[in-house]
């Protein structure tokens, strides 16, 4: 059963954009009662079951949504309830990916104290006339708010205490922990918040939070803080979200992603929809009249929303009607510098027209050679964008004793927009230990010397080092960019990888035996997508002396696995010492040829 309600709008609200929430949140809701109905649900993760009752909460309690109080709602939301109950411990936790995990079960107590000030805040505008019985929605809404309480009230305790294991779990639970107290004033609530916030908010001179990520800037401390902002009266959390949301406004692409490639977590190497960060850049845009975040916010919803970041940020707007005043006035131009360098980042990035070029240096691996969580180990030094045409990656692997791909650092930045990158690589040989470390029997300690891990004390025996030294520069031309290599070093071979975002079509490169994989030989190359073309080249010869093999470091190869950008992959090879020059053109519908970084 349905019904359609024309409740009177607030004042001031832009209808338009709320019906744009409406409209995936009303499809979503069938689809979750079909797959509760089907069982989908019943092994379900916790957070899973809060975000689905807070979905059907958020279209039971909307007024513009075809399911606005309709008792049919509440019977599913409660068995969703219900069986997150189930789910949680004895210590009032909630397992998952992490076992008893307090900054995990933030996520969904976020969501439980969402849905209860939901109760509170709209419960009366849904409530249907007469009756007292169990099938009265009333009686509904009440059975599920002291089911939502007991969950609450099971979990502050272990909150209180719990610890976190990442940055962005410490505002995540703080958000929590002031959500619990909004609700139920407990004194010890803000205090363990602001034992959290003493450490510091982890924000860098550049706007970016030390995970670099765009992922949990807009899912998790963005939000987080503005919650505690919000729960607690503390306006100066805001402060960081705004420089954030600053850093982050020039590396939004046409296609709506964001940059991630500079990321410290697990969306460097993907493409993150930028739509995440809807509500916090309409927040600002509406409250500080930003008409260059009600630019972002009106590409945002230039691209369908998805159901689930619907019924988030309608439930923030059920609580927040500010959040649908109608937008400033985006400016009438675009910005007036192109060029967004973050520098503790390692990123440079320029944007003209619909051509876009992006240059990362600030890999974690100079500082800590390993391939590990937390760390910025995406080999991908250059992108480019002419329209539709996506170079997607540029990485350069030389064969030099397993240690895998270039990964730029010291990223430098001149002001004619000229970006350049090196790394020094070495390798080492070991002499015989000195007389007076051996030992009778031969043994030694177990020792790793950055290459590999054997029983021979290492640090005691003299060697001969090999250096493989790499320095690349990006240079703007009118039409693109020069990619200038000079490799210096042992002997050696290199190659140098391009890689297409998969849907064009490749011209001048011939087919190697791995699957999408070619390699340019001689002359240019063109990669066109519609009316955009990439031009690429020139090539650089071949043969047995410069194979076209992509070493991806032993980290990888010892376990039998590999670290691919995804798409049609074009390699060109060549020697070490030895120096060559990529150039890399756009061509887009309208024959645009204007510098990218002036």
């Amino acid at each position: 059963m349905t019904r359609q309600h024309t409740q009177a709008p607030p004042p001031r609200t832009d209808l338009p954009f709320v019906d744009r929430l409406v409209a995936p949140l009303d499809r979503y809701v069938p689809e979750l009662r079909a797959a509760l109905a089907d069982g989908a649900y019943d092994t379900a993760q916790h957070r899973a079951l809060a975000s689905g009752v807070k979905a059907l909460l958020t279209a039971y309690l909307s007024p513009r949504s075809r399911w606005h109080a309709d008792p049919e709602l509440l019977p599913p939301a409660q068995r969703l309830l219900d069986q997150l109950a189930t789910l949680q411990g004895a210590d009032g936790l909630f397992g998952g990916d992490n076992l008893a995990s307090p900054p995990d079960s933030s996520f969904t107590i976020n969501d439980v104290c969402i849905a209860t000030r939901l109760i509170d805040t709209h419960a009366d505008s849904a409530d249907s006339p007469g009756g007292t019985g169990p099938a009265d929605p009333r009686s509904g809404l009440a059975d599920l708010r002291s089911g939502l309480a007991a969950i609450r009230r099971a979990v502050t305790p272990a909150l209180l205490s719990g610890g976190v294991h990442t940055p962005n779990h410490r505002w995540e639970l703080c958000a929590a922990l002031a959500r619990l107290h909004r609700i139920d004033p407990d004194p010890r609530l803000p205090a363990r918040v602001d034992q959290w916030l003493a450490e510091g908010i982890d924000l860098q001179p550049d706007g970016m939070y030390s995970e670099r990520s765009p992922l949990y800037a807009a899912h998790v401390t963005n939000p987080s803080l503005i919650a505690v902002a919000d729960a607690l009266d503390r306006p100066a959390l805001l402060d960081p979200v705004r420089r954030n949301l600053d850093a982050f406004a020039g590396l939004f692409d046409e296609d709506g992603t964001v940059e991630s490639v500079h990321s410290r977590r697990q969306d460097q190497r993907g493409r993150f929809d930028g739509a995440g960060f809807l509500l916090p850049y309409r927040r600002f845009a509406v409250r500080e009249r930003r008409g260059d975040y009600a630019a972002i916010v009106t590409g945002i919803l230039a691209r369908p929303i998805g159901a689930e970041l619907a019924a988030d940020a309608l439930a923030e707007i059920l609580l927040d009607p500010t959040l649908a005043q109608p937008l400033p006035v985006p400016p009438a131009a675009g910005p007036a510098d192109p060029r967004t360098v973050l520098a503790e980042s390692g990123l440079a990035r320029w944007r003209t027209g619909r051509r876009t070029v992006t240059v990362f240096g600030g890999g974690d691996n100079a500082r800590f050679p390993d391939i590990a969580s937390g760390l910025a180990t995406n080999p991908t030094f250059l992108r480019f964008r002419q329209g539709a045409a996506v170079l997607d990656a540029v990485r350069l692997s030389a064969n030099f004793f397993g240690l895998g791909p270039f990964r730029g650092e010291s990223l430098r930045v001149a002001d004619d927009g000229r970006c350049s990158l090196t790394r020094t690589t070495t390798a080492h040989f070991y002499q015989p230990l000195p007389e007076e470390r051996l030992r009778t029997g031969g043994g030694y300690r177990l020792g790793g010397e950055g290459r590999f891990f054997a029983a021979m004390d290492f640090a005691h025996r003299p060697a001969d080092e090999h250096r493989l030294r790499i320095d690349a520069e990006i240079v703007p031309t009118g039409s693109g960019v020069d990619v200038r290599l000079d490799l210096t070093g042992v002997p050696t071979s290199f190659v140098l990888e391009l890689t297409f975002r998969t849907g064009g079509v490749l011209t001048g490169a011939r087919p190697l035996p791995e699957s999408e994989a070619f390699e340019l030989v001689d002359g240019v190359g063109s990669y066109t997508v519609g009316e955009d073309t990439i031009r690429f080249g020139p090539g650089n010869g071949t043969g047995p002396a410069q194979p076209a093999h992509f070493d991806d470091g032993e980290r990888f190869t010892y376990l039998g696995a590999r670290d691919p950008a995804p798409g049609t992959r074009v390699r060109v090879t060549g020697r070490v010492p030895g120096v060559y020059t990529l150039t890399l053109t756009g061509e887009g519908a309208s024959g645009e040829s204007s510098s990218p970084a002036r």
